[in-house]
């Protein structure tokens, strides 16, 4: 018995020497962040190509009509990207114990009940869009129909990718990402050019996302023994879901429902030219949301390290996304026209006389995003109020107010603005208050 004592404390005291896996390490972060980053630019830019080459073809009224559709898509996002987080902080908790066996079985055990409630969630969008479809001028029921799907495949994909990040499978985590871009970019155009328009768009978006989620379905969902839910786990899991659905919710309401109202008090061919200068003027949070990507996974595992661990993490991402916005920020004022005549075309040449002011709003957005990704990540959720009250306030002004876009921009502006410090101000907040880890995490271990 004394054997078996000493025996385990031994092990007990090489497990504290040792580095733990989820501690911070510079040359690891690096690599992984260049892996990751550079595959999200690529991606990124797929996706831009995506933009620019297919509003040419559609022209401004029709443009608008798929940025809206699209936009109503990624706030529905929140939704898919809610679980994937949490898939994000559990995968994360097995790989810092170095149970990786336990992942797949985790994954088919929650992925059945993920795919079921995306089926929910795009039944319930069909039904809603039938007073939308006149508040927003898209009455064509096909086009309701393939955002539905859309929607079924992107909330999966969340679910799927978080549990990639999780796991630090960034390898298999940006060939999804890249297949996606290529893919959706791809059948996008051949679809228009066969003459579907605006239907044939979202069919290429949705064929992207599926190609994706095969990616990493395929490397990471097979292996492992299968295991039941345990008592409460499934409770647990959709808590913690629901806790990050609402920070997410609110941050994207704050990031996209400035569309919305465009496209209700704009004429279409306005709508387009704001939702052109949108999607240049959000290149600045997509920038910093590049950061997040490995900020979020590496602050999830580092949280079961030290706190030392995590204030080098925070430190290090908020000093690139500051950068990042920065140089943004000065190539879009000092180039407006320029750039939306590379990117647009001569047709959305009036979108340029309010990119400086959009580049302004997504700058605010971007700095307290990149925190709010970093609260998300340790399990930190008190900022929700503080966003909600800014999305409330946001919407009824622009409700009011928002009848040009110089008005929607400077509501946004002055929301965006008053919550940089407070959402900074919690993010520091938890360095002081976070508990010094002893050890890895205990997670569940292989069946």
């Amino acid at each position: 018995m004394d054997g078996l004592e000493v025996a385990d404390s031994t092990v007990s005291a090489q497990t504290l020497e040792a580095p733990l896996r989820g501690s911070f390490n510079l040359r690891g972060f690096s690599r992984d962040a260049a892996l990751v980053m550079g595959a999200a630019v690529v991606a990124n830019v797929f996706s831009y190509a995506f933009h620019f080459v297919l509003s040419r073809k559609l022209g401004p009224d029709a443009y608008g009509t798929l940025v809206t559709l699209m936009t109503i898509a990624a706030m529905l996002g929140v939704l898919g990207a809610s679980v994937g987080t949490v898939a994000m902080q559990e995968t994360a908790k097995m790989w810092s114990a170095g149970h990786d066996a336990s992942i797949a079985p985790f994954l088919r055990r929650t992925g059945a009940l993920v795919l079921g409630l995306a089926c929910i969630l795009a039944v319930c969008l069909f039904v809603a869009s039938i007073p939308l479809r006149s508040y927003l001028h898209i009455t064509a029921q096909l086009l309701w129909l393939l955002l539905a799907l859309f929607v079924v495949l992107g909330f999966f994909s969340g679910f799927v990718r978080g549990a990639a990040q999780g796991a630090h499978r960034f390898g298999i985590f940006a060939t999804s990402l890249v297949g996606e871009g290529l893919a959706k970019l791809v059948v996008a155009l051949g679809l228009v050019a066969l003459g579907f328009g605006v239907a044939g768009t979202l069919g290429g978006v949705a064929a992207g996302c599926a190609i994706g989620i095969a990616v990493i379905v395929a490397t990471m969902m097979f292996g492992g023994a299968q295991r039941a839910w345990t008592r409460g786990e499934h409770l647990h899991l959709g808590g913690a879901a629901l806790k990050v659905l609402a920070v997410t919710s609110a941050t994207s309401a704050l990031f996209y429902v400035d569309m919305l109202f465009a496209k209700h008090h704009f004429t279409g061919t306005a709508s387009g030219f704001f939702g052109a200068a949108g999607t240049v003027a959000r290149t600045i949070p997509y920038g910093t949301g590049l950061v997040a990507l490995i900020l979020m996974p590496k602050a999830a595992a580092a949280i079961h390290s030290s706190k030392e661990s995590v204030a080098r993490l925070l430190a290090l991402a908020a000093g690139i996304a500051v950068a990042v916005i920065c140089g943004a920020l000065l190539v879009i004022c000092l180039f407006p026209n320029r750039l939306i005549g590379l990117t647009y075309g001569p047709l959305f040449a009036g979108a340029a006389g309010i990119l400086r002011l959009y580049a302004a709003n997504e700058a605010l957005f971007a700095l307290w995003a990149i925190a709010v990704s970093y609260l998300i990540a340790v399990a930190r959720y008190e900022v929700f109020g503080y966003l909600l009250a800014g999305a409330v306030l946001e919407a009824v002004a622009m409700a009011a107010f928002g009848s040009t876009p110089v008005r929607l921009l400077s509501i946004a502006i002055v929301a965006n603005a008053l919550l940089v410090p407070i959402v900074w101000a919690l993010a520091l907040r938890t360095l002081r208050t976070a508990a010094q880890a002893s050890g890895p995490p205990r997670a569940e271990k292989p069946a």
